[in-house]
């Protein structure tokens, strides 16, 4: 309770404003493919063939997940003159969670002129959300990596006067 203080404390530390947004979602899904046209259709990349459980355990660290997100002696390429037997979207990518917070106060300078100071953090606490893996199985030094991630932590800073 800031009423029993001075006005300059009060002017100080009374009347931020605080904002928030949580991000939480699931994986998106992702097609593996063969890289190439194999069904000879001249419609671009076709997808690979499935022959083995395309699934990895979950429990396994996070620079194994990265290197190898999923079980990518499961995938062949197709063969010559089909579009391929693995369905489309028949994996899903990591999930990602985000916090965005912002942090605000209007200062009055005189009667009809304001300062208004922001401040800002985009992934606050530098979460890493990475990217759906290389999923082409025409290139086995990628395939089955993941190889980006969202963007890290971000502050910014603003002050505007209103008049």
């Amino acid at each position: 309770e800031l009423s029993g203080q001075n006005a300059v404390v009060r002017g100080v530390l009374g009347g931020w404003q605080f904002s928030g947004i949580t991000t939480i979602r699931s994986g998106g899904p992702f097609s593996v493919r063969s890289g190439t046209d194999r069904a000879l259709s001249g419609l671009g990349s076709t997808f690979a063939d499935v022959i083995g459980d395309p699934f990895l355990d979950n429990g396994r660290s996070r620079a194994e997940r990265i290197a190898r997100y999923f079980n990518t002696s499961a995938f062949s390429l197709a063969k010559l003159g089909t579009f391929g037997t693995s369905p489309r979207n028949i994996m899903r990518g990591p999930g990602a969670i985000n916090f965005d917070f912002g942090l605000m106060k209007i200062f009055p300078l005189t009667e009809q002129v304001r300062l208004q100071f922001r401040a800002e953090m985009f992934n606050a606490f530098n979460t890493p959300n990475f990217n759906n893996p290389f999923a082409n199985v025409n290139t086995p030094s990628r395939f089955g990596r993941i190889e980006g991630a969202g963007s890290p932590r971000i502050m910014q800073f603003a002050m505007k006067i209103s008049f």
